[in-house]
């Protein structure tokens, strides 16, 4: 059996929800060898564990998630000590802000994709910057497990909103609490949900929320194992997404899935993945009053609702496992 080396975020122990790398691994585990590194949270154990298994491993192909900021050392490090003991590197860009991060580090990303025997991402965003910047890049997109996210219709709560992202600055919380106060004035029973590990943020958006007075209006329930979503997704009618960087969006794909149509912030890859008020309803630049009026919209429009709905759920269909599997087979071998 084909040994592979993954080499990417493994924190779920820590973190509370498992990263791409995680599921890859879980995925790929029947056809495959592999290993994977690193469980360590902290930079400098994080760095040796992945040189040292660099170092030890026996096979020939070394996966790596790339993604901007202080993990694109880390990224760095691996394609240097993959490249030095004669490995092939396959590298996946990742990330929403990594346009940004290269264009402020343009030599560091030059160097790190010479090093490269394969250059792949999961957005079509980054596919075509980085192909107009002479980079040779493949598309292979992330996947779902459909049998996780089930489809079902019609048994949501009313005027019920659901955020899923981490408590970051990257993600905004604070506006989907806005969101919920302006919508209050049209529709008193509405309620929000907010889901995900903290991330330096939560403390100001409590704040904010008792500032508000909307502590009966809102649950905020902390991490949620992937495979626990779809209740959350079955029981609630909208869909807040309100990033400000986006290099696919797992988080839209399930709950496309699901049957709950989605409210985003159109940015990165959901500009181009996405059409709006075809399997999607967006707003630009986080806008609250276009989020409001976006919502109302889908709420008193039905037919709207359920055209929204049905054809995201399409679409979510062609990100299932079964579609990308062989893809990831195709590669490795």
């Amino acid at each position: 059996m084909k040994k592979i080396l993954l080499i990417g975020n493994l924190l779920s122990k820590q973190k509370g929800t498992k990263g791409v790398s995680e599921h890859l691994i879980e995925r790929l585990s029947d056809d495959f060898q592999i290993s994977a590194v690193s469980r360590y949270e902290n930079k400098f154990f994080r760095i040796i564990d992945i040189i040292c298994a660099i170092i030890f491993f026996k096979g020939k192909i070394l996966h790596v998630d790339v993604f901007s900021g202080p993990a694109f050392i880390i990224s760095e490090i691996a394609v240097f000590f993959g490249f030095l003991f004669g490995k092939k590197n396959i590298l996946t860009l990742r990330g929403g802000n990594l346009i940004e991060f290269t264009k402020s580090n343009n030599l560091r990303f030059r160097n790190l994709v010479k090093k490269a025997d394969y250059i792949q991402t999961t957005s079509l965003y980054l596919k075509r910057y980085y192909e107009k910047n002479g980079v040779k890049i493949h598309y292979l997109p992330n996947s779902i497990k459909l049998n996780n996210f089930p489809f079902t219709s019609g048994d949501f709560k009313e005027y019920s909103l659901l955020w899923v992202r981490a408590f970051d600055s990257t993600y905004n919380p604070d506006i989907p609490v806005r969101i919920l106060n302006e919508l209050l004035k049209i529709y008193p029973n509405t309620s929000l949900t907010m889901i995900g590990p903290d991330k330096g943020e939560l403390s100001k958006v409590k704040k904010i929320i008792n500032k508000l007075e909307l502590n009966d209006k809102i649950n905020i329930t902390g991490p949620v194992p992937n495979n626990e979503l779809y209740k959350y997704f079955h029981k609630s009618q909208i869909f807040l997404n309100t990033t400000s960087f986006e290099s696919f969006g797992v988080c839209l794909i399930e709950a496309s899935s699901c049957g709950i149509p989605i409210v985003s912030n159109s940015v990165g890859e959901i500009d181009v993945l996405w059409e709006d008020n075809l399997n999607i309803m967006k707003v630009y630049e986080n806008n609250i009053d276009q989020y409001v009026n976006k919502i109302v919209e889908l709420i008193e429009d039905k037919e709207l609702y359920n055209d929204i709905m049905l054809n995201a759920k399409k679409m979510s269909e062609s990100f299932s496992w079964q579609k990308i599997k062989p893809k990831w087979l195709h590669l490795f071998n």
